[in-house]
């Protein structure tokens, strides 16, 4: 178990890059935002109590029309729930210096997102919401800032307290009685545990309809154990920056709670088990109407997660929105609000007529590069009901990929420090590849010299890069704000190899993250490996490189991958009975 010096030390790994970027590029003393006045006709109401069946009240600022209160008119709702305390607004003076969130501070954007200072982190904007005939509520989850009861994260009881806070908002005799969901990251994750609440077996009756941008399903598959690889960095980041400061009990009340902080219950539970079972919201019930937002751009948390809401949920009436941008520069854009607004106005306000009905289900952005949007356009399905899944097999003379198995078995090996193994692939005309990327590979692991100690497992990372006609690598966006990011990446313990049968397909693989398959030395085995979902252009000439690393390849702090249990050498084994290959998607161009 690691001592809380340990933690210590990983919270400086994961803090320190992203600090001492904000003082290089000055973002920490000039955040890279745009804050506007709040405005006039805009009635705030804070620390409205909202009572919760236990006997506690859980707390929401409400923000409304003061027209339309003094008018007496019914508004509809645009809400919001989360642990980042609502008070940590500019108009509150209670962010660093008077300015926005901290978090724009430390965490690199790509644009300004503009926003009022009526705005708390990852939270819908009054501005654009009151004026547009909605209430906004933007409410503290139990035992956060000043609301009531136990703190905890991801719960089945945050979303019972939602789903009650809801009926509740609905209730009020300024509401029309319909609310729509909305917001960033921690704020769709909420969303999922209340659109199909499991404390009460559904969706608030007052639910119409929800839009979570970019949100992770399962804490264990998609953040804290991906690949069966367990992430470090992120919560020794997350627990001293984002949730210590705003738990209102003592911190042993929250361990009591949750069985330990979040840098530990991977130790405790390092299995998909009931605990984290407990904490996974069951998407395939969700039915209420959903517009998603599925990133190119977020590989290291969000992506796959919010593509997998989008393709489980049983809702009638669901869209997905994809981009490769930063996640608050797309979801405070004009395009996504005023998207977004149609939307709640159709499902909402009852204006089914205006339109958004007849939207196709898909808005897929194909990317050249960081900069370059090859083409936005509307498909009926994802993924893309036209793909063609081709196999690129992995010649280890050639180092190369080829559409054709090589005959004879080959093997390419490297050191499990910081060696890669680079299969390349130049494409002969232009080629779009929408969708998922599958690896397999046969692995094995060796000592580093003859007679040493064998190791019995391998941690595995992969990327799919892209090259230009000159040679040069292309980079695309990536989580928190990297800039140098690759096409798609994916990861794996190859003793955590064993796939869930009914889950997986050919195209994407689900592990089971059950048990534990150690290597014995000299045996070869075959692993396959999820790569996140990517829409990519390559002009003839480009090439699309795979790299296989003992290491994680794309840096990106606060995410640090453990690679324990990774020395000695890692064999790749292809050709002949090894039928290593990457899946690809090449969607027809025409």
């Amino acid at each position: 178990m690691p001592g809380k010096f340990s933690y210590i030390r990983t919270t400086f790994k994961a803090l320190a890059p992203i600090l001492l970027n904000a003082i290089k590029s000055g973002q920490l003393f000039n955040p890279q935002c745009e804050l506007t006045e709040p405005d006039p006709d805009i009635l705030c109401e804070y620390d409205i109590e909202i009572p919760i069946s236990e006997g506690f009240t859980v707390t929401a600022n409400v923000f409304r029309s003061k027209e339309a209160v003094a008018a007496g008119k019914k508004m509809p709702v645009v809400m919001c729930a989360h642990p980042y305390d609502n008070h940590l607004i500019p108009a509150l003076g209670k962010t660093p210096f008077g300015g926005p969130p901290q978090q724009y501070r430390l965490i690199p954007q790509y644009g300004k997102p503009v926003f009022s200072k009526l705005t708390s982190w990852e939270s819908p904007d009054p501005n654009f919401w009151v004026p547009a005939g909605y209430a906004v509520v933007n409410m503290n989850l139990p035992g956060y800032s000043n609301s009531g009861g136990k703190p905890s994260v991801l719960s089945i009881h945050q979303g019972k307290c939602f789903y009650e806070a809801i009926e509740w908002i609905a209730s009020q005799p300024w509401c029309t009685g319909k609310v729509g969901l909305n917001g960033v990251s921690f704020l769709a994750i909420t969303q999922y545990h209340v659109a199909a609440c499991q404390a009460y077996g559904g969706p608030p009756p007052s639910l119409c309809c929800i839009s979570p941008w970019e949100g992770i399903v399962s804490q264990y598959y998609d953040l804290m154990c991906r690949g069966g690889i367990a992430d470090i960095g992120f919560t020794a980041f997350w627990w001293p920056t984002e949730v210590k400061p705003t738990i209102n009990v003592p911190v042993a009340e929250f361990i009591e709670q949750e069985e330990g902080l979040p840098m530990e219950l991977l130790e405790k539970h390092p299995f998909y088990d009931r605990y984290w079972q407990d904490k996974t919201p069951k998407i395939a019930e969700i039915t209420v109407p959903m517009l998603v937002c599925g990133s190119f751009s977020d590989h290291a948390l969000h992506s796959s997660s919010s593509f997998r809401v989008f393709m489980e949920a049983k809702s009638k009436h669901k869209w997905l929105y994809t981009h490769r941008t930063g996640k608050w520069d797309a979801y405070y854009s004009p395009e996504v609000q005023n998207l977004t607004r149609d939307f709640f106005d159709c499902f909402v306000k009852g204006e089914t007529s205006n339109g958004f009905m007849e939207k196709s289900p898909v808005r897929l952005e194909v990317r050249s590069d960081f900069h370059t949007i090859h083409e936005v356009r509307h498909e009926s399905a994802w993924p893309l009901a036209n793909t063609d899944y081709q196999r690129l097999y992995l010649d280890t003379e050639t180092r190369t990929l080829v559409t054709e198995k090589p005959e004879e078995s080959g093997e390419s090996s490297y050191k499990a420090t910081k060696e890669t193994a680079v299969f390349s692939n130049r494409f002969k005309e232009d080629t779009e590849l929408s969708g998922y990327m599958k690896l397999r590979l046969w692995v094995e692991a060796r000592p580093s010299r003859p007679g040493g100690k064998c190791p019995d497992d391998i941690a595995l990372f992969t990327v799919a890069n892209k090259v230009d006609s000159s040679g040069r690598e292309v980079h695309f966006m990536g989580s928190v704000g990297f800039k140098q990011d690759k096409v798609t990446r994916g990861l794996i313990r190859v003793s955590r190899r064993e796939l869930d049968p009914e889950e997986s397909t050919e195209w994407l693989p689900v592990l089971k993250h059950t048990s534990e398959m150690k290597l014995k030395p000299g045996e070869i085995v075959a692993v396959d490996i999820e790569m996140c979902p990517s829409s990519t252009f390559f002009e003839a000439g480009e090439t699309l490189q795979l790299i296989i690393a003992s290491h994680d390849i794309v840096a990106s702090p606060p995410y640090i991958k453990s690679l324990e249990g990774n020395f000695g050498r890692h064999v790749l084994h292809a050709g002949g009975v090894h039928d290593s290959y990457l899946l690809v998607p090449v969607i027809p161009i025409t």
